[in-house]
């Protein structure tokens, strides 16, 4: 398969070929299949999300702080998975940027 390369935007999810139409963060290369990859990732760090702020916005609801770490660290683990993902398939600057941030558990 072909790379091609793309823009990537981790606050919205977003990937585009088009380097105009988005304000992004990470430029990859990557085949038709990586992308699908990264948008399942995206995919699950959204899910993982939703039941993170389910757990944040009622105050007054008693949660077993376990059930809360779960939450909690399932969303970490999708979105190091993005992070290891863009890494692995970005430009020299996108790796750069990325081993800047610290993200990345136990390096690359």
């Amino acid at each position: 398969m072909d790379k091609k390369t793309y823009y990537v935007n981790v606050g919205t999810g977003e990937v585009l070929e088009d380097k105009g139409a988005l304000n992004f963060e990470f430029e990859i290369i990557a085949t038709e299949e990586e992308i699908d990859k990264l948008q399942e990732l995206f995919e699950e760090t959204d899910n993982s999300s939703q039941g993170s702020y389910a757990t944040s916005w009622l105050p007054w609801k008693v949660y077993n702080s376990n059930e809360v770490k779960e939450v909690n660290q399932e969303y970490d683990y999708y979105l190091t998975e993005v992070y290891r993902t863009l890494h692995k398939l970005g430009s020299v600057q996108t790796k750069r940027h990325i081993e800047s941030m610290n993200v990345l558990e136990n390096g690359v």
